[in-house]
């Protein structure tokens, strides 16, 4: 697990930073229903957002960015369409368990605390934790951080500790992320910061320049 100091700005200040030095960040995350940020959730794992934009435009053109088409469809015809993602036998599977999630807890995840439908979420065969997360801020607007490749990269670069996995920040980390009183819309910005400052900072070769704004 990585070793935090006191001497680190807080996330709020990073945050700060960041709203100051990225331009273009965007809307994060684009999609146009609930559901369809589900599907991307699952088609993003280990992949670029391009490819994923390539598998969903094909799902839209077969109507099967609706849960009960995409659960009906053939799975060799899901694997088609969802191939420029990458993994389309795995994620073709993830999805139709995602699905069935989705038509059995919709409803209702509106009154389960968050950590319950995290759990929930974890519990389909498919969902990691980084999967749960994007999936809890932005489908069910949860105020969460997501500690994925991005985050850890800048967390590290800020001084927070380097961290090998999604869980070991998260224990280490959460708590200063809750004591700076963000709200659901800012932490949704913060990952569309951090997702941008990836980009530039991988273009300009480091996040010093990022994190001296």
């Amino acid at each position: 697990m990585g070793k935090v100091t006191s001497e680190v700005p807080t996330f709020r200040e990073i945050y700060e930073t960041l709203e100051r030095s990225v331009q273009d960040a965007g809307k994060w995350w684009p999609a146009e229903t609930k559901f369809e940020i589900l599907v991307g959730a699952v088609l993003t794992q280990n992949t670029t957002w391009t490819s994923v934009e390539k598998s969903l435009e094909n799902l839209r053109v077969h109507d099967l960015l609706d849960p009960g088409n995409l659960l009906k469809s053939p799975q060799e015809t899901l694997e088609s369409l969802i191939k420029p993602s990458g993994f389309m036998r795995a994620k073709a599977g993830y999805l139709k368990n995602l699905t069935e999630w989705y038509k059995e807890n919709d409803a209702t995840a509106d009154a389960i605390d968050t950590q319950t439908l995290r759990a929930s979420l974890l519990n389909v065969k498919g969902i990691g934790q980084e999967t749960a997360d994007d999936i809890l801020l932005y489908a069910y607007l949860r105020p969460v951080f997501i500690y994925d490749t991005y985050g850890r990269r800048l967390l590290e670069a800020a001084g927070l500790g380097s961290f090998k996995t999604y869980d070991a920040a998260r224990n280490a980390l959460d708590e200063r992320v809750y004591e700076q009183g963000f709200t659901t819309e800012e932490l949704a910005r913060f990952h569309g910061l951090i997702v941008q400052a990836g980009k530039d900072a991988r273009r300009a070769g480091g996040w010093e320049g990022i994190l001296k704004a």
